[in-house]
């Protein structure tokens, strides 16, 4: 499903470079659940940047489904292939404090279209129920708990149905409890939707529930 040969990043200021990720090779097959884990600053946020085709490599190619991603991609093609293929969950949540729950989860299907179709909404009251927060359909965000707004954040990512979901430390901001049950999810969307999963965290919990962990180290 994906293929990385000798991915190089490197970031400047005008006068100093420095290079996040040197020459990484990395493969994963359709369906694996995969922590990326390692030090702050080896770039674990930037390998999920290119994997989501946020950021490109320097140096190196990568493959998604036998497509290569390179700085010849048309713009339009990126964003197409981000919105229909790849889920992308933060550590911040980043929902939109004026929506409620619902109108967040199906924010992404408005990406090219003014509303919803009615599959869409149904694929919403599901992801509501797979998320046991069906009863918070209708309401706004800003009064959720930490892990009631990381299930939401979590449906919004999966409302397009991907093939890939990239998650940056989802279980940053969240106390022992809330993030057991997160790891959990993750564990159940992995599973029951055969989502391809990759996650990059410092917690040992969520390493351990996925089923493959890949550590990166500072150049």
């Amino acid at each position: 499903m994906i293929r990385l040969e000798n991915i190089t990043k490197r970031f400047t200021d005008g006068q100093h470079t420095l290079t996040v990720l040197d020459a990484l090779s990395l493969q994963v097959d359709r369906g694996e659940f995969i922590a990326v884990t390692g030090e702050s600053g080896a770039g674990k946020t930037t390998l999920l940047s290119i994997l989501g085709t946020l950021l490109l490599p320097d140096e190196g190619r990568y493959f998604l489904h036998n497509t290569e991603i390179s700085a010849s991609t048309p713009p339009s093609t990126l964003c197409q292939l981000r919105n229909r293929e790849i889920g992308f969950v933060y550590q911040d949540h980043r929902l939109l404090p004026q929506f409620t729950v619902w109108q967040n989860i199906l924010l992404p299907t408005l990406a090219t279209k003014s509303a919803s179709t009615d599959d869409e909404q149904q694929r919403a009251l599901e992801l509501l129920d797979f998320m046991g927060i069906l009863d918070l359909k209708e309401k706004p965000v800003t009064i959720l708990s930490g892990g009631e707004q990381a299930r939401v954040a979590i449906a919004r990512a999966l409302i397009n149905q991907p093939s890939l979901l990239l998650a940056d430390e989802p279980t940053g901001q969240l106390d022992a409890a809330n993030a057991q049950a997160v790891a959990d999810l993750f564990r159940k969307v992995n599973t029951e939707l055969h989502t391809t999963v990759i996650m990059a965290t410092h917690s040992s919990l969520m390493a351990k529930v996925a089923l493959r962990e890949v550590r990166v180290h500072c150049p």
